[in-house]
């Protein structure tokens, strides 16, 4: 039988960690033999895709789905806006008003702010055929709801049944991304403080509209000291995953850059901004700092060690597609 499914995401904003997450879903979607479709800000996928802010498209992809999966990452949240939880909210209970399977994929699920919003998700998520999450917060939150989940993990923690870690790494890859206070400070004293370990550096952007500008001001910074540094952003996943995979260091910001980073065994050094950055260090015991809480003396040391060691220990998860694909079916 083959099933028609609608993803719907954070797709098509060339943000790396969202694309990697629906290449993904997409590529073991169509080898069970889905036929797979998805509401997108473009259309520059080998799939059919429905404009995201299109209601009559979304509506069309709906009647013409049999089942809507949602997902992954950090849709149902709305520290970002509220918008963007009742853009997500409202897809999943369309397509509950067309009678359709609606299943939750490998997301977090963060703390709702504001009673209404937080309602809302509840009595929504409570209508979804299957749920699946990828941590252990995002489960209790929803078993303190009385909402039954699965827990998998991230995705992106299955690149390696396709990629192999690359054997002879070089270099430093140093990923930015602009977060809230965010200081100048910061990137001056990151800039000073690298500087000491390493003359020469690659600045990679993982969403180049997010990216670019704090990568630029980190390179000037690096340059006034005397070192060289050189700008990447590319919107292919795989190239993207081959740069991270060739470096012996990876410094980053954005939580699927240091997934792939440490899966891919490049030794990895997480800039913390979150609580979904200090979640995944705690876990798989990354090197880290807090980019709010920190001092210049604090940073030299924990960078000094870092340059200075071998690769860090303990495992990583592995994701399982069973209760999905189980799901599916």
């Amino acid at each position: 039988l083959m099933r028609k499914v609608l993803v719907s995401g954070y797709i098509g904003f060339d943000n790396f960690g969202d694309e990697l997450i629906f290449k993904i879903l997409k590529e073991h979607l169509l080898s069970l033999g889905c036929e797979v479709c998805a509401l997108s800000k473009n259309s520059e996928y080998d799939i059919k895709t429905y404009n995201y802010k299109n209601l009559i498209q979304i509506i069309k992809a709906i009647i013409d789905c049999d089942i809507l999966i949602s997902g992954g990452g950090s849709l149902l949240q709305n520290k970002t806006s509220n918008f963007s939880l009742i853009y997500y909210l409202s897809v999943i209970f369309l397509a509950k008003l067309f009678f359709k399977k609606v299943m939750i994929f490998a997301q977090g699920i963060e703390p709702i702010k504001g009673r209404f919003f937080e309602l809302l998700t509840k009595n929504i998520l409570k209508m979804c055929d299957f749920i699946s999450l990828r941590d252990e917060k995002s489960q209790k939150l929803l078993n303190s709801w009385g909402i039954n989940s699965s827990l998998v993990s991230d995705p992106a923690f299955s690149i390696t049944d396709k990629i192999k870690p690359y054997d002879d790494k070089k270099g430093i890859i140093l990923q930015l991304r602009k977060v809230k206070k965010i200081s100048k400070n910061f990137i001056k004293d990151l800039a000073s403080t690298i500087i000491l370990y390493c003359k020469n550096i690659n600045v990679l952007a993982l969403q180049e509209d997010y990216d670019r500008e704090i990568c630029l001001e980190f390179i000037n910074e690096f340059k006034k000291l005397g070192g060289s540094a050189n700008y990447n952003y590319n919107k292919d996943i795989d190239k993207t995953i081959d740069i991270i995979n060739k470096s012996e260091f990876v410094i980053s910001t954005r939580l699927h850059g240091l997934i792939v980073s440490r899966v891919l065994k490049s030794k990895t050094f997480a800039l913390s901004y979150d609580e979904k950055i200090k979640t995944l260090t705690d876990e798989l015991n990354i090197a880290n700092i807090d980019l709010y809480n920190y001092n210049i003396d604090e940073l030299d040391k924990k960078l000094k060690n870092f340059f200075n060691s071998e690769m860090q220990c303990g495992n990583h998860r592995v994701f399982s597609w069973d209760e999905i694909d189980k799901a599916l079916i």
